[in-house]
């Protein structure tokens, strides 16, 4: 990792998220481990926990408990998400803010631009007023390749991550609009070309999803199936196959290429169902948490998934009849 380059996203996230009298927890993987953090937060109290490279996401790590004391926020900068091991959820349980970073690339920063700011909230604001609001109401996501998944969604749990400092964390990037669904039915067909979460990162072949009573029952395909199933059957027992997210890409940012999950995932005209935890968008104060089979949970992995070129339509609980579409093709509509 360009040293250069590590240091000018970090800055940048610096600026989002960082407030005066943070004390910062660093845990540094695989690429980043040296990275000289301290020298360049020396005003955040900074300490570092440097560990090997994380092989699967949700991975847990050494950490020393002791050092979690009297720290405000937990940056992860590594080289596959850690967001939601084990060891991450007792800062989230001392109230810190977690930065994750699973594998910067070189188009971070056209994502990361506060230029996009605005206009990520923009668009979520347009979504939610398009929809009514923070309602409840069904999801219909549909793809020429046979994709055909309905998700019921609860009221009161649509957040926006946008480049600001609100729940629990982010994960380094910002632009999504996102929910957790309490039921799912139907199919959701990946690609050569859409995206898992890193280490598989982009697809080179078809990954076909059955999803009945917001469960994955099937994951059928080739290597990059067997990658999945591999990944999901380290989570825990019975959560690791649930849905715990549903997320509409909002970041206007132009790249050439696309390396990464975690930039597909933010990017506008994308959307994305998540497999495993559902604890970082499930708000405890949710009208509708007893609809969620397993409550407000963590599954030891989540992986998303993330698809171009959908059509979104949705479905307002309080109004059956209203059909609003959010993606027609992948364009956005509202």
């Amino acid at each position: 990792m360009e040293a250069q380059l590590l240091r000018q996203v970090l800055e940048v996230q610096g600026q989002l998220y960082l407030k005066p009298g943070d004390r910062i927890l660093f845990v540094l993987a695989g690429p980043y481990a040296e990275a000289p953090v301290e020298r360049w937060f020396r005003d955040y109290s900074p300490n570092v926990v440097r560990i090997p490279a994380i092989e699967h996401p949700s991975q847990d790590y050494p950490l020393d408990e002791s050092l979690l004391e009297g720290k405000t926020v937990g940056w992860l900068i590594v080289n596959v998400s850690i967001s939601h091991a084990p060891s991450t959820c007792k800062m989230v349980g001392r109230g810190m803010f977690i930065i994750s970073n699973p594998g910067i690339t070189s188009n971070w920063p056209a994502v990361l631009d506060p230029e996009n700011r605005p206009i990520c909230q923009a668009h979520a604001s347009a979504i939610l007023k398009a929809i009514g609001g923070d309602v409840s109401g069904r999801v219909h996501i549909t793809h020429q390749d046979g994709t055909d998944l309905d998700l019921w969604v609860p009221e009161g749990n649509w957040e926006a991550e946008i480049g600001g400092r609100k729940n629990v964390g982010t994960n380094g990037l910002y632009g999504e609009l996102y929910t957790a669904p309490y039921l799912a039915e139907g199919i959701y067909v990946l690609q050569p070309g859409d995206f898992l979460t890193n280490p598989i990162n982009r697809l080179c072949s078809i990954v076909r999803l059955i999803i009945r009573g917001n469960k994955v029952t099937a994951a059928t395909g080739d290597r990059d199936a067997i990658q999945l199933r591999e990944m999901l059957n380290k989570g825990k027992v019975p959560f690791r196959y649930m849905l715990g997210e549903f997320a509409i890409g909002l970041n206007p940012a132009i790249l050439a290429q696309v390396y990464r999950s975690v930039v597909a995932e933010k990017l506008v005209g994308g959307i994305h169902i998540a497999i495993g935890t559902n604890s970082v968008c499930l708000k405890p104060e949710c009208p509708d948490i007893g609809k969620f089979q397993h409550g407000r949970y963590n599954a030891g992995v989540h992986i998303d998934c993330i698809k171009f070129g959908t059509t979104v339509v949705f479905y307002p609980k309080t109004e059956p009849e209203k059909e609003v579409t959010i993606l027609q093709g992948g364009v956005l509509m509202v």
